[in-house]
């Protein structure tokens, strides 16, 4: 069986499982996890400009409207229709793994084109700099939002924007390990681009927005 298979039938299992065998499943994962490492500064130079804002919602208010957008892990749609609502593309790519439990008026979009399987490889198949935007909210693994963030990276506009949902550190019983805070802690420090948004998210989970330099 490919990685990809071996990720679609352990996508299928996780959501498939009660709550309950949930938390236990994420138990044996967080031990089997070594702790990521310290996640270097941002320099306070790509800081100076960042808006701080109450949610991701507000962000998407400010963000290039009816451009190209992609939403990299959609799930069921719900911040896609927020998309579409807010920012009126012109067309929104959705790359998912399965799209059984996106929302129907999502895929009935004549905006919306879904790509099916990984991310890294669908981010690698498009042309350069061009999306206004890329939103990346997939596997929260360090090494897989890595991946993301480099094989974006270059398929956003100059002076476009690449956000990363849930920028948190997480090491909890009962939840896992989130690699999020980490990945772009370090995709920032190494590419220069300044943060545009940071948007506050109830339990700490926030969004955060770069911007490709012009």
């Amino acid at each position: 069986m490919t990685n990809e298979g071996f990720y679609r039938l352990e996508l299928a299992l996780r959501r498939a499982m009660p709550e309950s065998f949930k938390k236990f499943w994420r138990l044996g994962r967080l031990a089997v996890q070594a702790v990521p490492a310290s996640a270097p500064q941002i320099p306070q130079a790509q800081l100076e400009g960042c808006q701080l804002l109450t949610n991701r919602y507000e962000m998407l208010r400010r963000l290039p409207q009816g451009g190209v957008v992609a939403e990299i892990g959609t799930y069921q749609g719900s911040f896609a229709r927020c998309i579409l609502d807010a920012m009126a593309p012109a067309r929104l790519h959705l790359a998912d793994i399965t799209f059984s439990l996106c929302r129907a008026d999502v895929l009935a979009d004549p905006r919306v084109e879904r790509h099916e399987g990984l991310s890294v490889p669908f981010l690698q198949s498009c042309a350069d700099a061009s999306f206004d935007m890329i939103y990346v909210d997939a596997d929260h693994g360090h090494e897989a939002v890595r991946a993301d963030a480099l094989a974006a990276a270059p398929k956003v506009k100059p002076g476009g924007y690449l956000v990363f949902n849930d920028f948190a550190r997480i090491v909890r019983p009962g939840f896992g390990v989130l690699g999020v805070h980490q990945a772009v802690c370090e995709f920032a420090v190494s590419s220069g681009w300044p943060v545009a948004f940071f948007c506050l998210e109830s339990e700490a989970l926030y969004d955060i927005a770069l911007r490709r330099p012009a």
